[in-house]
């Protein structure tokens, strides 16, 4: 909640939200990745949220979580009713001041936001076919893929860099199928290391959902794709370590 005089009267008690990035968008490309401000009263909203600071991906689409530029994380105001933005892929923190004419500053400045808000790709709301990074792709593994597990693995298979871990030349991918099979199946909670890091988030079953079949096909893509070049997992060994339940 800014409480300066630093802007224009307008930002005066109303809310800056940063947005880090959303990786759960599949098909469609990731959203956030930007500072939103939110008009308020006395706490009340009096309008739209507003775009207030763009332009940190420095590619357009984002397709993982890895390709944006930045990723802005935090906000806070300086003594002088300054803003500070910091990101988290690089460490960098940017001083945000107003320079202008406050008594001029409206609608006609933030026209281009305006804008902004209705056309990125990390802003607006997808178009459901348009914007479908996998439209005109054949019905294979990857699709399944894309659909249950690159939200949060991402689409290059090099999870998001803190909270998911990479499959790509993964131990646990190109390691023992028994295994592999059983965290698609049954899920996987509590903390693991994967080359050489440590992650903790936990991994949902998907084995209530997906038949024997889809399994196969979806581990045998990872563990053809990214530089992994393991074997095939056949629909008989997912069938046979789900009838096991070991």
């Amino acid at each position: 909640f800014y409480k300066g005089n630093q802007l224009p009267a307008r930002y005066k008690k109303g809310a800056f939200v940063v947005l880090h990035g959303s990786t759960i968008r599949q098909p469609y490309p990731q959203g956030g990745y930007f500072v939103a401000f939110v008009p308020m009263v006395n706490g009340v909203v009096t309008g739209p949220w507003e775009v207030f600071a763009d332009g940190f991906i420095q590619t357009d689409p984002v397709l993982t979580a890895n390709s944006a530029g930045y990723r802005p994380m935090g906000i806070t105001e300086g003594p002088d009713g300054s803003l500070y933005i910091s990101e988290t892929e690089k460490g960098k923190i940017w001083r945000v001041m107003f320079k202008g004419d406050k008594t001029k500053f409206g609608a006609a400045q933030l026209a281009k936001m305006v804008i902004r808000k209705k056309t990125a790709s990390n802003i607006k709301d997808p178009d459901p076919i348009k914007d479908d990074l996998d439209r005109g792709k054949p019905v294979v593994a990857s699709a399944v893929y894309t659909m249950y597990c690159g939200a949060c693995h991402q689409r290059d298979g090099k999870g998001d860099g803190g909270r998911f871990p990479p499959l790509s030349e993964s131990e646990w991918v190109n390691g023992d199928k028994t295994r592999l099979i059983n965290v698609v199946l049954k899920g996987l909670s509590g903390p693991i290391t994967v080359k050489g890091l440590p992650y903790s988030e936990t991994m949902p079953a998907h084995g209530s959902f997906l038949n024997d079949d889809q399994v196969a096909e979806v581990l045998t893509y990872i563990r053809k794709s990214w530089g992994n070049n393991s074997d095939a997992i056949s629909r008989e060994e997912v069938a046979s370590v789900r009838r096991s339940g070991n």
